[in-house]
């Protein structure tokens, strides 16, 4: 689909349609290109858009969408061969069998349902009359997430299993307690502005927060929900608590699912609405002019015309994380360096799915230590390994490490290095390398870019909001750096804050 006026000139290479300079004059009148007059005359096409997306995951994705519903002519530029980020789908070749593996529930609020419905893709409520009991006949009417099995607590260390005991009472007692105190914090859902200062009990670590309270009975409920969120209890409590947040406490609706089990379905449709012209895939940003006046993106990208393509753009959304690394080439401000500089922290978080196991598919086993405090794992770990059911001896596996910086092959060596304790406890033929096969493997890092206390404590919080609408309207923030790393909460974001702020910038006028 086009969406609006698209103004795109190829330039080229000896036939005298455009020189270069001509090229820049079209897009800004003037041929000097600033932080990168190396690349004069290296890129093969110049594309004219109101909005530039950088990044095509979720919060990227839905963010190019909703400007294209107000008229905005957009680009989107994603690093990987697909859309949606984290939002993951395996199909197995053989049956077509769909199994999401990333993001798989959300919550049930109207970003969600109107990004979903836009694009056809049913959404059905996770509701446990709905789960198959476990030892019964696989429904393959439904996603794997609906297929039942009993819970295994081990510590994977040795294959030992864990009394994981805890008491209801205290559990719900627990949670009525905590949702009274993060009602009074209650800004965390949304985003956007938060208090300077901050109160001190959110910026203790989660641990000490839960022991003040006197809290420890919930400590189950987030670690099972938390993943991905590194050593858990040392974590400060707001990033904890904006994951597994107050919503998800409350769960005043269930939790809704893809009814397909093909959450790439979704992002696929997206992809063809934007128009093919308008996605750039396995493309990056090599640097950037950005100005008052014009907002400047110099992008390697296999499509089209050449491997440069240089972009002008009316405003930007950048959507990945803010890391310096990820920035390297982009003329940063004073501001945005001392900002970004900051984040010294993140998690590693590693999802996929593996065959060759060879276990009890009616089982599922969750890492639990004997040893720790509420028995939660010493990361690096894998967090679970449970079966999905629509495939036979097809297992997820979720991996966290209190650092982005593993090794992919290293990751798995982890995790068939504890598939094998399992096998060996449970009199299963031990897998070799060669007989455990990954079927589909995602890294979700750098996950959660922290801050420390003493940063928040300095108006971090006020400084990352203050970086919205910056170049005189024209730049603009989204994704899991700016609120959390929830696609529900970040959907919400960007349709009830960012968006509405780029409509109604000086920078967006007329565009």
């Amino acid at each position: 689909m086009r969406l609006g006026l698209e103004r795109s000139v190829a330039i080229h290479y000896g036939l005298g349609a455009f020189s270069q300079s001509n090229a820049i004059s079209y897009i800004h009148g003037s041929s000097t290109w600033g932080a990168i007059n190396i690349y004069d005359s290296q890129w093969g096409e110049a594309i004219e858009r109101d909005v530039c997306v950088v990044g095509g995951g979720s919060s990227g994705v839905q963010g190019a969408v909703s400007l294209a519903d107000i008229n905005k002519t957009v680009i989107l530029i994603e690093k990987s061969d697909h859309l949606g980020g984290h939002c993951t789908t395996y199909v197995d070749p053989e049956t077509k069998t769909p199994v999401d593996y990333g993001v798989v529930i959300h919550q049930d609020i109207d970003a969600v349902t109107e990004f979903f419905d836009k694009f056809g893709v049913p959404i059905i409520k996770v509701l446990p009359e709905t789960f198959t009991l476990p030892g019964a006949p696989v429904n393959h009417s439904l996603p794997a997430l609906f297929y039942g099995t009993l819970r295994n607590d081990v510590d994977f260390r040795d294959g030992s299993a864990v009394n994981v005991s805890t008491d209801p009472e205290s559990v719900t007692d627990g949670i009525a307690r905590l949702i009274g105190i993060l009602s009074q914090y209650s800004y965390l859902l949304e985003g956007g502005n938060i208090p300077d200062p901050l109160p001190e009990d959110l910026l203790l670590p989660f641990g000490a927060f839960l022991q003040r309270h006197h809290l420890e009975a919930v400590i189950p409920r987030y670690y099972q929900f938390s993943q991905g969120m590194g050593s858990l209890l040392h974590i400060t409590t707001i990033y904890v608590v904006k994951y597994y947040n107050l919503d998800d406490l409350r769960l005043a609706k269930p939790y809704l699912t893809v009814g397909t089990g093909h959450i790439s379905d979704a992002f696929a449709a997206a992809g063809e609405f934007l128009g093919p012209s308008n996605v750039l895939l396995g493309s990056v940003v090599v640097a950037s002019n950005r100005t008052a006046d014009r907002m400047e993106l110099l992008v390697s990208s296999p499509s089209g015309s050449g491997n440069l393509k240089l972009l002008s753009c009316g405003q930007i959304l950048y959507t990945i994380p803010p890391t310096l690394e990820n920035l390297a080439g982009w003329d940063l401000s004073a501001h945005e360096t001392a900002v970004f500089k900051q984040y010294t922290s993140a998690n590693g978080y590693w999802t996929g799915l593996v065959t060759g196991v060879g276990l009890n598919q009616t089982e599922s086993y969750w890492n639990a230590a004997k040893t720790t405090a509420s028995h939660i794992p010493v990361l690096p770990a894998l967090y679970n390994l449970v079966p999905v059911g629509v495939l036979n001896d097809t297992w997820l596996v979720k991996f966290g490490a209190d650092t982005p910086a593993m090794d992919i092959d290293l990751v798995k060596r982890y995790i068939a290095r504890d598939i094998r304790t399992l096998q060996q406890v449970n009199n299963v033929s031990s897998t070799t390398a060669a007989d455990l096969k990954f079927l589909a493997f995602e890294s979700h890092a750098p996950f959660q870019l922290q801050v420390s206390p003493e940063v928040i404590r300095a108006g971090f919080f006020n400084d990352l909001a203050a970086l919205q609408g910056g170049f005189q309207g024209r730049m603009f923030y989204s994704g899991a750096a700016f609120h959390t790393h929830y696609t529900s909460l970040l959907w919400r974001f960007n349709k009830d804050i960012v968006i509405p702020l780029m409509a109604n910038s000086s920078g967006g006028a007329g565009k």
